[in-house]
């Protein structure tokens, strides 16, 4: 499990792991699901302010540490903590190192059976590159891959004695991440039965592992709030047949229909009281889980209990109500362990998996975000030169491949190559969402402290310090606290002071409307032309100008739409005046 006896194997999980992390990383830059990273904001911004004591989220405890070191992190920095990329990015570290993790098992399990090499690259590959597992982490912003991993390789101690006091521990971690891991319970009970005389002695570092992942909370005095919200009402939250999910109650009842009417129009009176949703998925899937708790417990193979799991966690996402459309995504690492285990049986199962997972993310949250076309303009430059240089010199690159293939470099390359990239990243990124700090002086004054003389714009009004949208001023991944928030096209007009100077003021489109903004920028000072933008896009960035306003009385802000003004979120960035 822990050491690689092929020199061959090694090099596969170098090839491929370092696919896995420059894969996740290139997602990473996909738009999020902006409803989930709006939580990922309201916990940080708990966690800076109470520390685990004022955390009231619903969120499963152990991820929550987490998150506690990236509120640490803004705020040692300094930064605002709201939906910018640098928070996605840091917020999903633990995925990043899971999906590696799962490369470099699925390369070790692998050496235990004599599979064609050219079968390796291709089991690799789709455990590196899955789709499922890409567009749920590092594009939709989720880290639900993180206790999957946990809970598998608590299943996997579960049947190896040499790892068994393990299991335990890393089942209830995986349960402390988050609470849909119950749907391997059956499984891991029955393991936990047919291996009764060794699989106790676990227990005691369960409870060690539990204790101190609670413990900050009981110290806070927010354990009971936290533990209710994470595991009692979240229960209850999406009473719903299915919230999304493409599953049988979608087919039945129709998708988001309430989960308490009975399907097919029956009569809710007598037998129809067991053909609501909310009764009847309950039952199959019980059914589902007392059959894999029976064969877990005559289970004799890992490769067995893999499959079981896999069919819990389709179970899981098929028959219960109020499933989200993402929830799926357990059971894919379950079938990826169950693919290398017995790649002639789980093969089929992972395709159809990984399909239905990919497709259910895809229709809410499909892969997009023009932050992508700087990784994929840059594969294409550096395909070509590869390609060229390959043709034009074709004995040097062989020369070059040979000697490549004879180093021997160590397993913890990729693991180290993705901690370089991610601090180098988050470093990048934290510079550049840095706050702006404003000049200070006598001779400097706020635009917006000015008075103003006219505000008009055809959707809504403009905001002070705010986007039109009321939300922290973005633009570029960059917040700024001082601005305006208007929308093409719009005419914003301030008096000017008699002893002013100059105008400085930085302009651009709000991050809110990052792939479909766009929008030109024009000042003019007392009705004359001083200054006008380019047409300016939300992957733009910000342009900063200043401009002589000496013995002028007027100036006015105007945007123009260019045509179409859909979503042209159009921001006022740091306006001051300096004074004579």
């Amino acid at each position: 499990m822990f050491m690689y006896k092929y020199r061959n194997n090694l090099k596969l999980f170098i090839f491929w792991g370092v696919a896995c992390v420059l894969a996740n990383v290139i997602c990473t830059a996909g738009s999020a699901y902006d409803g989930d990273q709006s939580f990922w904001v309201g916990w940080t911004r708990q966690l800076i302010d109470g520390g685990f004591g004022g955390f009231k989220g619903n969120y499963p405890p152990l991820y929550v540490f987490w998150l506690w070191v990236v509120a640490q992190v803004h705020s040692v920095l300094g930064l605002v903590v709201d939906k910018t990329f640098f928070l996605k990015f840091i917020c999903l570290w633990p995925v990043f190192f899971a999906h590696l993790f799962l490369v470099d098992w699925s390369c070790r399990i692998s050496e235990k059976f004599n599979y064609p090499e050219w079968k390796k690259h291709l089991l690799l590959a789709f455990v590196a590159l899955n789709p499922a597992l890409l567009m749920n982490g590092p594009i939709w912003g989720q880290v639900d891959l993180l206790p999957v991993v946990l809970a598998s390789l608590a299943i996997y101690c579960m049947c190896r004695p040499r790892y068994v006091f393990l299991a335990s521990m890393l089942y209830v971690l995986a349960l402390l991440s988050k609470f849909q891991m119950i749907a391997f319970l059956p499984i891991f009970g029955g393991l936990f039965i047919r291996n009764w005389k060794t699989s106790w002695r676990g227990l005691p570092l369960a409870i060690a592992g539990a204790f101190l992942v609670l413990l900050p909370f009981a110290i806070g005095g927010n354990l009971l709030t936290m533990l209710s919200n994470a595991y009692v009402q979240t229960t209850n939250q999406y009473p719903y047949a299915t919230f999304n999910a493409a599953n049988l109650w979608n087919l039945l009842a129709g998708n988001v229909a309430p989960d308490n009417v009975p399907i097919w129009g029956v009569s809710a009176d007598g037998l129809g009281f067991l053909l609501k949703p909310a009764i009847l998925g309950k039952l199959l899937f019980i059914l589902i889980s007392v059959f894999a708790l029976v064969k877990s417990i005559l289970c004799k193979n890992v490769r067995t209990a893999f499959a079981l799991c896999s069919l819990n966690g389709l179970a899981f996402f098929v028959l219960l109500p109020g499933m989200h459309e993402r929830y799926l995504l357990y059971a894919v690492p379950m079938v990826l362990c169950w693919l290398v285990w017995d790649m002639r049986r789980g093969g089929i199962p992972a395709l159809f998996i990984t399909a239905v997972a990919t497709l259910n993310v895809n229709l809410i949250n499909p892969f997009r975000g023009s932050g992508v076309w700087t990784f994929v303009s840059l594969m294409g430059c550096l395909t070509l030169v590869a390609l060229l240089f390959a043709l034009a010199l074709p004995k040097t690159v062989n020369k070059a491949v040979c000697r490549l293939r004879q180093n021997n470099f160590p397993a913890w390359v990729p693991y180290a190559l993705l901690s370089v990239i991610l601090l180098i990243e988050c470093g990048c990124l934290a510079y550049q969402i840095r706050p702006v700090a404003m000049p200070k002086g006598d001779n400097i004054v706020l635009l917006t402290d000015l008075n103003r003389l006219k505000a008009n714009q055809t959707f809504k009004f403009p905001k002070i310090n705010a986007s039109v949208d009321d939300h922290n001023l973005t633009v570029g991944s960059r917040i700024y606290k001082i601005g305006i928030g208007a929308h093409a096209p719009s005419n914003i007009v301030y008096e000017l002071p008699q002893n002013a100077d100059t105008l400085f003021v930085g302009v651009g489109i709000d991050s809110e409307c990052y792939e479909e903004g766009s929008a030109k920028f024009i000042i003019n000072i007392d009705g004359t032309l001083a200054w006008q933008s380019g047409l300016m896009r939300g992957r733009s960035g910000a342009l900063f100008t200043k401009i002589p306003v000496q013995n002028a009385s007027q100036v006015e802000l105007v945007t123009d739409p260019d045509g179409m003004n859909n979503c042209d979120h159009t921001d006022w960035l740091l306006p001051y005046i300096k004074l004579k």
